[in-house]
């Protein structure tokens, strides 16, 4: 039985956030095209039978008004999926904070595009509708069969939990495992920004190892958090950005992880660290800073030999979350300003108005 790789990468956001009008990775996208992922990148996610990423927003025109801000923000282009199929990308979860976004039907048609180019979906509920009900996507090569699920835990306005609650997942899972598939989970947990999951992240990671996931890679922070092994089976909390137009500085790089499967062990795993240019685009690290962003994984994977079931440590993240959401805040309010003459004047109302809208839960 030949072995089985599996390469997992970070959130793909596919369209210009409000603050990027003109600048994002919509605009970057429609200048490069599927030159916008670098060569050496494509060779590499080539080399593995099965890609997976998280993808963070709709690619649909469904709805779309071209000079409502609301209606643009972070929303990809349909030709966005050919490229992301160019790119070698098989596996899409679209369980996230995000999807609904811009309504369901922009969901559902983003779905159906990404089904029709030979993208398979998870995280989208019961036959890809966005109704109650586990997606469950198989794919099998040299003699494996890795059945993989999508589930949200961010209960959020745009959110959508996949289709099934935790016990239900839990269930879906022993249910494949008896049929002899190797499970795995992507899941959108956790806090953005926090370079380290929560107790209740480590105990749900726990437990769906527990009930047979072989492998649960994790989105939402938006940074990298560490990789562990847990009775065989592997968690990566959260891989990062991988296409998006975030500014801060630990959002601006991420990895790709590398998995090795023989039979049903993992027999190898590897991190390869990607960072971004000033045009969104990821590209391998190399030299110096290859091998500080190496110990910065290594230094986030030794966070979690710490007890985080404790109280104090809870309340410490709590508090960095808060203190990070505060910097998040500022900075925002400083790349408005340094970028807003570069948005189209018709936008610079709804840019201002845009936190009042927040306030009255209408953004």
């Amino acid at each position: 039985m030949s072995k089985l790789k599996i390469a997992c990468v970070g959130d793909v956001m596919c369209g210009d956030s409000f603050y990027a009008l003109g600048r994002g990775v919509a605009s970057s996208l429609k200048k490069h095209g599927k030159r916008f992922l670098r060569p050496e990148i494509v060779n590499y996610l080539s080399r593995h039978d099965i890609v997976l990423c998280n993808v963070e927003s709709i690619l649909s025109n469904q709805g779309r008004k071209k000079h409502i801000l609301r209606s643009i923000h972070m929303r990809g282009a349909p030709d966005a999926a050919e490229y992301l199929v160019g790119w070698g990308i098989t596996v899409a979860n679209v369980a996230n904070n995000h999807i609904l976004e811009h309504g369901y039907d922009a969901a559902v048609d983003t779905v159906n595009l990404l089904q029709s180019i030979g993208i398979k979906t998870i995280g989208a509920g019961w036959n890809g509708t966005f109704r109650r009900g586990n997606q469950v996507e198989e794919v099998t090569c040299f003699g494996h069969t890795i059945a993989l699920i999508g589930v949200c835990f961010r209960e959020e306005k745009y959110a959508f939990d996949g289709g099934a609650e935790l016990d239900e997942t839990i269930k879906v899972v022993k249910s494949l495992v008896k049929r002899d598939k190797i499970v795995m989970v992507s899941v959108h947990w956790g806090d953005e920004l926090m370079n380290r999951p929560n107790t209740w992240q480590r105990e749900i990671a726990r437990e769906l190892i527990a009930s047979g996931s072989s492998v649960i890679v994790g989105h939402h922070p938006h940074v990298v958090q560490g990789i562990e092994r847990i009775n065989g089976g592997l968690v990566a909390y959260s891989l990062g950005n991988f296409i998006f137009d975030s500014f801060l500085k630990d959002t601006k790089w991420s990895m790709v992880l590398s998995i090795t499967i023989s039979g049903r062990k993992i027999v190898e795993w590897k991190c390869v660290p990607i960072e971004k240019d000033k045009e969104h685009r990821p590209l391998f690290a190399e030299g110096r800073r290859k091998s500080e962003l190496n110990q910065e994984i290594n230094r986030r994977c030794d966070l979690l030999k710490t007890n985080m079931a404790t109280q104090l440590y809870q309340e410490e993240y709590d508090l960095d979350v808060k203190a990070l959401d505060v910097q998040a805040r500022r900075s925002l309010r400083r790349e408005l300003l340094r970028g807003f003459l570069s948005i189209s004047p018709v936008y610079w109302p709804q840019v201002l108005f845009r936190p009042i809208q927040r306030r009255l839960g209408v953004w």
